[in-house]
C-alpha cells in the first residue's frame, strides 16, 4: 500500500521578505502488498491513481494598457539544491490480518479475505524559492528566482506482517520477503523520479520569470508555475509504482505463498479460524 503527500513548501521573496502560504498537495497511491498462506494472500487493490490539489484560485496579473511592463531583473545563475531523503524501511510490530485488511481497503468477502503483510509509503516534496524582483512600489513586478531548494523524501515507508503468522518461522521470513521487494521498488522508482526532478528544477529556474501586479501575486504564480513543472516526474512516479507493484502481486506469487512453508500453513490456519 502506498500513501503519499505532496507538499509545498513557502515561497520567499527576498525583496519584501513576503511568505506565502503554501498549497497542498496529495499524491494518493493504490494499496499494495500482502501474500502469504492460510484464507490465501492479498488481493492487490487496483484503485486509480490520482493528484488530488488543494490549489489556491489563479491569480489574474491582469495589467491595464497604460501600465508599462516592468524590466525583469538580471536573472544570473539560480543556486539550486536538491535533498533526497530515503531512510531504509522500518517493520513495525504485527497487527492483527483484520487490521491489516482495513488499512489496505480489502474486503470480507474477496478472494483474499487475509491481508497478512502489508508496505505502506508515503512521499512528500518541499520547496523554498527566493526570488528577485524589480518594479514600482505599487506594482507591477517581474520576479525571477534567485535560490530555490526542493526537499523530497520518504516521510513515511512501513512493512508490517499480521499477527497471526507465526513469528520468526519460514512463512514469515517469506512474508516478509514478500513484502522488501515492495519496499524496494518504492525506493527504486523515487531514485529515478528525483533525477527527473533534478533535471526539470533546473530547467525551470533558468527560464522562468513572473509578471504580476504585485510580489505576492508573483510568489504565487511562481509557486503554481513550479507544481506544473514537477508534475511530469510525479505521474511518471505514480505509474511507474502502479505497475511495478502490480507485477509483484500477481496470482501466481499468491499462490505460491499459500502453499510453501506447510506447518507454518496450518498454524496460520488455526489463528485465522480457516479451514
Amino acid at each position: 500500500m502506498i500513501r503519499s503527500r505532496v507538499l509545498a513548501a513557502a515561497l520567499l521573496l527576498s525583496l519584501l521578505a513576503l511568505l506565502a502560504s503554501p498549497p497542498a498537495h496529495a499524491l494518493p497511491l493504490p494499496p499494495q502488498g500482502g501474500g502469504g498462506g492460510g484464507g490465501g494472500a492479498t488481493q492487490p487493490q487496483r484503485a486509480p491513481i490520482t493528484l488530488a490539489q488543494t490549489q489556491p484560485q489563479p491569480a489574474q496579473p491582469a495589467q491595464t494598457p497604460s501600465t508599462p511592463r516592468p524590466v525583469c531583473p538580471p536573472r544570473g545563475n539560480p543556486t539550486l539544491t536538491f535533498d533526497l531523503v530515503d531512510p531504509e524501511p522500518r517493520v513495525l510490530s504485527p497487527v492483527p490480518a483484520a487490521t491489516l485488511r482495513r488499512e489496505a481497503g480489502g474486503h470480507d468477502d474477496g478472494p483474499f479475505p487475509h491481508h497478512l503483510g502489508l508496505t505502506v509509503s508515503r512521499v512528500e516534496w518541499r520547496t523554498d524559492i527566493t526570488a528577485r524582483s524589480r518594479g514600482t512600489s505599487r506594482g507591477p513586478v517581474c520576479a525571477v528566482p534567485a535560490e530555490v531548494r526542493l526537499r523530497l523524501l520518504h516521510a513515511e515507508h512501513t512493512i508490517r506482517l499480521a499477527k497471526e503468522v507465526p513469528a520468526g518461522g519460514c512463512l514469515a521470513r517469506e512474508v516478509l520477503a514478500h513484502e522488501r521487494r515492495h519496499a524496494e521498488l518504492n525506493r527504486r522508482t523515487l531514485r529515478d523520479a528525483a533525477a527527473e526532478l533534478r533535471i526539470a528544477l533546473r530547467a525551470w529556474a533558468n527560464s522562468v520569470e513572473m509578471f504580476a501586479p504585485d510580489v505576492a501575486t508573483a510568489a504565487q504564480l511562481m509557486q503554481e508555475d513550479l507544481s506544473r513543472a514537477l508534475e511530469p516526474a510525479l505521474a511518471r512516479l505514480r505509474a511507474a509504482r502502479e505497475e511495478g507493484h502490480a507485477a509483484i502481486d500477481t496470482a501466481e506469487e499468491y499462490r505460491r505463498l499459500g502453499r510453501v512453508c506447510p506447518t507454518d500453513q496450518r498454524r496460520l490456519r488455526a489463528a485465522l479460524r480457516v479451514q
